[in-house]
């Protein structure tokens, strides 16, 4: 049931665009893991169970904004303008597939695990040094939080008041290992507080309650938990 007193501002011509989307990055999504199981690609990480957590946090960037994504954010990808063919070359093992034009403010695919959070604080560093106006936007899985280029980036990042905001798409799995063997902190989000950084824990399903919140810390600056399916994604 929807609190009307939460729902987050929005036209209904973006709640459209998202679900078309959504939609859209489910089908491709499937698509590319028959592809991988043919043969006929390389490794992918699937995207299913994380449209909603992605598009909602993605949604709230301007064009000047970054986006640093991991292996799994097809969706926010797409959504910031990727085309599928780029993604198919990049899959197929075309260097092709990962060329970004100059003017772009997207990042490639990351694919060793928490490596993309240094650059993230790294740009945002600059543009901060820079006085330009935009946010930075990376995105990682609860298992990155288990990964020391994690803990560094945090630290430089609340140390220095960089501009980011930390996207965790907890899907309760770091490939094979549970979110039970990985730490002992009752929520992942709490780990910001030890950095000076604020965090919240969303429900990565809801894509109003992602959007709303990630309005609120593209303002604040800080780190958002999405908390979705535990059959979201495996490798």
């Amino acid at each position: 049931k929807l609190d009307e007193d939460l729902e987050p501002d929005m036209s209904e011509e973006l709640l459209l665009e998202l679900h078309r989307c959504m939609l859209l990055t489910r089908r491709f999504d499937e698509r590319m893991l028959n592809l991988q199981r043919q043969g006929r690609i390389g490794t992918f990480g699937p995207v299913k169970g994380q449209e909603a957590s992605q598009l909602g946090a993605a949604a709230v960037l301007e064009d000047r904004d970054w986006l640093v994504p991991s292996f799994r954010e097809m969706g926010a990808e797409i959504w910031r303008g990727k085309k599928l063919v780029n993604i198919l070359l990049s899959y197929g093992g075309f260097n092709e597939g990962g060329a970004l034009p100059e003017e772009t403010t997207n990042l490639p695919v990351c694919i060793p695990v928490a490596t993309q959070l240094p650059h993230a604080v790294g740009i945002a560093y600059a543009a901060k040094y820079r006085e330009q106006d935009c946010v930075v936007m990376v995105f990682f899985g609860d298992g990155a939080t288990s990964e020391g280029d994690f803990h560094e980036a945090l630290n430089f990042a609340g140390v220095f008041q960089a501009p980011v905001v930390f996207v965790c798409q907890n899907n309760q799995w770091a490939i094979s290992t549970p979110r039970s063997r990985q730490s002992r902190s009752q929520t992942l989000a709490q780990k910001a507080l030890a950095y000076g950084i604020p965090g919240r824990q969303v429900d990565g399903n809801d894509l109003l309650a992602v959007y709303a919140a990630g309005r609120m810390h593209s303002a604040l600056l800080g780190w958002l938990d999405l908390e979705v399916n535990q059959h979201a994604a495996y490798a």
